[in-house]
């Protein structure tokens, strides 16, 4: 009859980390970091008090199959390769694990506290999830942490393990009751968490190639925003929707206009748009500039003291929000000029407002800024060099 070949554990490595097999040697580093009170009580486990206790953690409890060493691989000299921690995959069968499905298996892991707080244990959970998963092709994977250890609550969150049920009388290996809080990823959910948040570096470079490219291939204004008051408003607003660029705004209360005084007003032409809270014109200046990444004023002869198109320059140097102000009365001109001040943002996919006078008080307004925003729309989404 063929015997079975004791499993061996294998060597897994990340970008921070080499997790290996313990050995006798490692005796000395395991004392000095298990003898802290601060560590082993956190997991349910007495420090230390002799390093012939931790030979014998070593022989009986660490150099099993599944149980790694954690060790830093930027480490130089004597240093190199001493453990910091210690991570465990537990199966089915071991001591404590006997309602544990067969193909599930238990995390356990512990870290000396010079390394708390760098991320290595989240990293070293992530790394022997992959091993569970890929190459044991496990089902699904426990870890339990007791009430009150927050650190080991995060690490497993950030690995992606969700609360499954709790033990409120668990006893740890001292013999002290704790509330004992169990969390479980299955494999599909893993899988699902790596097109989230991958680790692995091949879909991290495709994501990154991926990224560029859509950044290269937006135009420089991809939302256009604005009030909706006739002239100028408007003119931003129409010239986008003929174009195909989405807009959209904040009006006032009742979708108020000069021309549209009694509801639904401007919301009839422009469904887009959303209503303030505040009566009149202020609050939706204020929130239309707030909201975008930048604001285009056509004004020919300037800003009038007082106006509203004067508020909206004001409200946009209060908001640090960069802004353009056209004062002359040549459409493709003024269109090249904000063109050049829109590439000198250095930003892509802009949400662009766009405000001026209202038709009443300046005629004619409507038609320059519409010729002004459609000429900006068209060479904008032709431009599709890297800024």
């Amino acid at each position: 009859m063929r015997e079975t070949m004791p499993k061996r554990t294998p060597i897994l490595r990340t970008g921070r980390l080499c997790l290996r097999p313990w050995r006798e040697k490692d005796a000395p580093a395991l004392f000095r970091y298990a003898s802290d009170p601060e560590v082993g009580p956190r997991a349910g486990w007495a420090p230390h008090m002799t390093i012939e206790e931790s030979e014998t953690v070593l022989c009986d409890l660490l150099m099993l199959p599944d149980t790694w060493a954690i060790t830093l691989r930027d480490r130089r000299g004597a240093l190199a390769d001493e453990p910091i921690g210690a991570i465990a995959l537990m199966h089915a069968g071991n001591s404590g694990r006997e309602g544990l499905p067969t193909d599930e298996a238990e995390i356990g892991y512990w870290i000396a506290r010079p390394w708390w707080g760098h991320g290595y244990m989240t990293e070293a959970v992530r790394e022997v999830l992959r091993h569970a998963f890929l190459v044991e092709g496990l089902s699904a994977v426990r870890a339990a942490y007791y009430e009150g250890n927050e650190e080991s609550r995060r690490v497993q969150e950030k690995a992606g393990l969700r609360p499954h049920h709790s033990n409120p009388h668990a006893v740890d290996r001292v013999g002290i009751a704790h509330e004992e809080h169990v969390q479980r990823i299955t494999r599909q959910e893993w899988e699902t968490s790596l097109t989230a948040d991958p680790t692995d570096g091949k879909i991290i470079a495709h994501q990154q190639v991926e990224a560029t490219h859509i950044i290269d291939t937006l135009p420089l204004v991809s939302l256009v925003r604005s009030g909706g008051q006739t002239g100028a408003d408007r003119g931003g607003l129409d010239a986008a929707r003929e174009l195909g660029v989405s807009i959209c705004g904040w009006c006032p209360p009742g979708g108020l206009a000069e021309d549209l005084p009694e509801p639904p007003g401007l919301l009839a032409l422009y469904p887009e748009l959303h209503e303030g809270a505040a009566e009149g014109y202020v609050e939706r200046t204020a929130w239309n500039v707030r909201d975008s990444h930048a604001t285009l004023i056509v004004s020919p002869g300037g800003l009038e003291p007082k106006s509203g198109t004067e508020m909206t320059a004001i409200f946009a140097e209060r908001f640090g929000r960069p802004v353009l102000v056209l004062e002359g009365h040549d459409a493709e001109r003024d269109a090249q000029e904000a063109l050049l001040w829109l590439s000198s943002l250095e930003a892509r996919g802009t949400t662009l407002n766009v405000a001026g006078p209202r038709e009443s008080k300046m005629p004619g307004v409507y038609q320059l800024t519409r010729d002004i925003v459609t000429a900006v729309l068209h060479k904008a989404s032709g431009s599709t060099a890297r800024h």
